[in-house]
């Protein structure tokens, strides 16, 4: 009731000042008037005073009259004089007049008749003596009253109708708050109408402008990444994630898989297009649902009768066991058109490592592909090649041992990758992540050795020693931004976030600010209403929400606003050499556009070289991270 109390107290303040400032021009009239009253009536004593000195010498014959009708007329003192000379004065001034010397008033006259003879009348003032009746006093306050009363039921009146317009204004707070949508609709008590009705069309046009905006922003990622006949992934999808893979420390070795769909020109001749489309499908999902049981599988449509996946941290023997079970699934799939499966499918696999181009990993998959077809009937091939990161081999006793080990010893270290302003090249903040150790005293990344703890159920524990290291860094003398990128399972454990809430909440507010929790897009899009509590639960202790990996798949974009996300950090497949791809940077602008008018940065991660960082900036990104910003700040560094 803010705006009706302001209006309210204004119309109070004016009412009382104009009744004050009537009363109190009404006393300043009445008062001039009688003093105006009693100078005219003491005027005419001094004119007929006038006449006779005109026509006497000696003493005035008024000196005999005069005393007694001064003092009717309340006169104390009258003095005439002729150029300083006393002519006659008279003094009525008694004991019980000198205490109301506050209240005389003097008049001076010049005689008209006789100008060289003045006369000072002392007397006292009109007000002095002035009684107040009843009647006047009750007049006055009853008029006094009625104003007052009347004020009373305007006000009442006022605030009823401006009760619409208050009701009104507080939809508009939650407006500017952001909570449009509990307000989408106004109530039949906001005032004025129309002003109600315009905002309703207004915000029913936003969002259908949001709408039309994030599903054009979907259609620009989809139909460049996107085949369109099956949904997955297309060929340049696949070659961003493949390069993403390669260079990415953290995953060390994979497989890739080509499934080929052998002679399919001949198949859409003798069965028709249209069935053969069915069955591509059908085989697309088929796959689709294979990889779901692997984090962070790639599936794509590499040309029309070749599927590629791509299961990083999957090798040797696993990648054996992967590939009899899909050949079991694939010679099972019951298909509309009549082929027979086991001339149908050949497959092709190859083992890809750390720092390995990705040229060479297609023509490994491609000359195992050609092996399976030579061999005849469906059937798939591994390309062999020595394996040179043998910690995969590790079995998870290896790995349980390694982890108890650095616990026990505290041996967890940690490293951080800088991000920087893409504007000035300052820097933003950093990224914590956990290394460790092996028992050959080798660093091992986290991408490595993560995905193991996972297995062993310690992934937890190290997030939890991820979240304190990150809360004692800020804790230094000049704390910088962190960020923390904790697993899923990790924010959906109500126990894991409730100590992560008492940790956070020690800290001074202004920490708290620069304390940036990550969660990955995908996770996002498969979690996203049990992640709605923790990530309101940190906006609310003023943590920040980031997301990252975005970009690696096509995924609605309402999450940014139903996460209350403050920075989304691109893939780094779509970062990979930006500055040479159209379509990588189309895609990057989709991204962008889903963040206007929104409060949320776009930071693009795996930034590697000049080419790219100068892409990004062209593109109006707000900050980088990866290898190139870590040798920018150092080259700022030794220069200053």
């Amino acid at each position: 009731m803010k705006f009706t109390n302001k209006l309210i107290g204004f119309i109070i303040f004016c009412v009382l000042s104009s009744v004050g400032v009537v009363l109190l021009g009404g006393a300043v009239s009445l008062r001039e008037l009688a003093i105006e009253t009693q100078k005219q009536n003491i005027s005419r004593l001094i004119d007929v005073m006038d006449e006779q000195l005109a026509m006497e010498d000696s003493e005035p014959r008024f000196a005999f009259w005069l005393p007694e009708l001064l003092r009717a007329h309340s006169v104390l003192q009258l003095s005439v004089e002729k150029e300083g000379i006393v002519s006659y004065y008279f003094d009525a001034n008694t004991p019980d007049t000198y205490g109301v010397t506050s209240f005389l008033k003097e008049y001076n006259f010049e005689l008209r008749s006789n100008s060289d003879f003045t006369a000072k009348v002392v007397m006292i003032s009109p007000f002095y003596a002035m009684e107040y009746p009843t009647e006047l006093l009750t007049g006055v306050g009853t008029g006094l009253v009625i104003a007052l009363f009347g004020l009373v039921i305007a006000i009442r009146l006022l605030k009823k109708g401006m009760h619409g317009a208050e009701v009104l204004s507080l939809r508009s707070y939650q407006i500017l708050n952001g909570d449009h949508l509990k307000v989408a609709v106004g109530g039949e008590s906001e005032w004025p109408k129309a002003t109600s009705r315009a905002f309703d069309k207004l915000i029913a046009d936003l969002e259908d402008t949001k709408q039309e905006r994030s599903r054009f922003d979907s259609y620009m990622r989809t139909n460049a990444f996107v085949d369109a006949s099956t949904g997955i992934g297309n060929r340049d999808f696949f070659l961003n994630q493949l390069e993403a893979m390669l260079s990415d420390p953290g995953v060390i070795a994979g497989t890739v898989i080509k499934i080929e769909l052998y002679e399919l020109s001949q198949l859409n001749y003798d069965h028709g297009v249209a069935d053969v489309d069915e069955m591509v499908k059908s085989v697309s999902e088929l796959l689709s649902k294979f990889i779901d049981r692997f984090t962070g599988s790639v599936l794509a449509r590499y040309r029309g009768d070749q599927f590629t996946i791509l299961l990083p941290r999957i090798t040797g023997p696993e990648s054996e066991i992967v590939m009899k079970q899909l050949y079991k699934l694939l010679t099972r799939v019951s298909l509309s058109t009549p082929v027979d499966c086991d001339e149908l499918f050949y497959t092709g696999v190859a083992i890809y490592n750390y720092g390995e181009g990705a040229e060479e990993v297609l023509e490994n998959v491609d000359q195992a592909l050609k092996i399976a077809v030579l061999q005849g009937s469906s059937g798939w091939f591994l390309y062999e090649q020595e394996d040179p990161f043998p910690m995969y081999a590790k079995g998870t006793v290896k790995w349980r041992g390694l982890f108890d080990k650095a616990f026990k010893n505290n041996a967890f270290n940690y490293e951080y990758q800088l991000i920087l302003s893409m504007k000035d090249k300052q820097v933003l903040g950093h990224e914590v992540y956990p290394r460790l150790k092996d028992e050959n005293n080798e660093w091992v990344h986290a991408g490595v050795f993560l995905p193991m703890a996972e297995k062993c159920g310690v992934l937890k524990r190290i997030d939890r020693l991820t979240v304190e290291r990150a809360i004692s860094s800020l804790e230094q003398d000049e704390p910088i931004t962190c960020g923390i990128n904790l697993d899923i399972q990790s924010y959906l454990d109500k126990g894991f976030m409730r100590a992560v809430y008492l940790d956070v909440i020690r800290l001074p507010m202004k920490l708290r600010s620069m304390l940036h929790f990550e969660i990955h897009e995908f996770q996002i899009n498969r979690n996203l209403a049990m992640l709605l509590e923790p990530a309101k639960n940190l906006k609310a202790l003023g943590c920040c929400i980031v997301v990252d990996m975005v970009g690696q798949d096509v995924v609605d974009s309402s999450y940014i606003k139903k996460l209350g996300v403050d920075v989304i950090k691109i893939h780094p497949s779509l970062v990979r050499d930006l500055h040479k791809r159209q379509i990588n940077q189309l895609a990057i602008r989709s991204i962008l556009g889903g963040t206007v008018n929104l409060a949320t940065n776009v930071i693009a991660v795996g930034v590697e070289s000049k080419g790219e960082w100068d892409a990004l900036n062209k593109l109006g990104v707000y900050g980088a991270q990866g290898d190139f910003c870590n040798k920018l700040s150092v080259l700022s560094e030794s220069q200053s």
